[in-house]
């Protein structure tokens, strides 16, 4: 059963979150330091509003400096997380985001009464799309492809989650992120790729409410990425383009099914 929730939590965050924002991100975390224990499990959906701005300068040219800003808002916006207990100190960690499938580990390194986990993680996800048209005339079928286009995200790093007996938990953390977005256009066959080497720092606050084996985990993430190196290249030359940088808000709410550990 907990195999099955986690199959569906992951396919459901991953479909909802994938359909377009300006950078994929990854924010919420969803879980506590608390550890699991050998065949303990939880596993959750997060749902709540994303808020995500990009901005960057570019060189000053005569005197003037232009800044350029895109906004995004999404209501509702969903992540997912799920774990299984190995040891009383280890525990498998699978996260889902716009980023993507990021697999870990939390390994417990302090408990009683504060407990004190880290969690090591990489992950990805690669988007195709393309469009074609179909045109009949006289009975004949002429196909004539369109813009194609893909996207590849990979992201690593390292955080840290602090649970307290009281029920309030927070995280830490630092991500790498390298995302690679190519279109190719159908008319002239021309490809443009452009690249993203981006360093996230971000955390999170939240509170979580036990009700039999149903958590409900209130939680605020924020992400900063404070500096982003962007570059293009059109086919034949790669040249740099003004670096950027982020904030990524997600107000959220996990529900989570939490499996006691066997003979517990």
């Amino acid at each position: 059963m907990i195999a099955r929730s986690l199959m569906v939590a992951v396919a459901f965050a991953v479909t909802a979150v994938s359909s377009g924002c300006i950078v994929p991100r990854s924010a919420g975390y969803g879980f506590t330091a608390m550890p699991l224990g050998p065949g303990g499990a939880d596993v959750g959906v997060a749902m709540g509003l994303i808020y995500q701005q990009e901005s960057s300068t570019t060189s000053p040219i005569g005197g003037a400096t232009n800044t350029s800003t895109s906004r995004q808002t999404q209501l509702p916006a969903f992540e997912a997380n799920a774990q299984l207990g190995i040891t009383d100190q280890l525990s498998v960690n699978l996260h889902a985001s716009q980023v993507g499938l990021q697999p870990g580990a939390k390994i417990t390194i302090l408990r009683d009464p504060v407990v004190v986990s880290v969690v090591p993680q990489i992950g990805g996800g690669f988007i195709s799309k393309g469009a074609s048209t179909s045109t009949t005339i006289g009975g004949v079928t002429t196909n004539t492809d369109g813009d194609t286009g893909t996207s590849f995200t990979f992201l690593g790093g390292l955080h840290a989650v602090v649970s307290l007996p009281i029920g309030l938990y927070g995280g830490l953390g630092y991500d790498f992120q390298y995302i690679s977005q190519s279109s190719k256009q159908a008319a002239t066959g021309n490809t443009t790729t452009a690249y993203q080497q981006a360093h996230n720092v971000g955390g999170a606050i939240g509170y979580e409410i036990r009700i039999g084996s149903l958590a409900l985990r209130p939680e605020l993430a924020v992400l900063f990425t404070p500096l982003a190196k962007n570059q293009s290249n059109n086919g034949t030359t790669t040249a740099d383009q003004p670096d950027s940088g982020g904030l990524f808000l997600f107000p959220n709410i996990s529900v989570a099914a939490v499996a006691s550990p066997q003979g517990k």
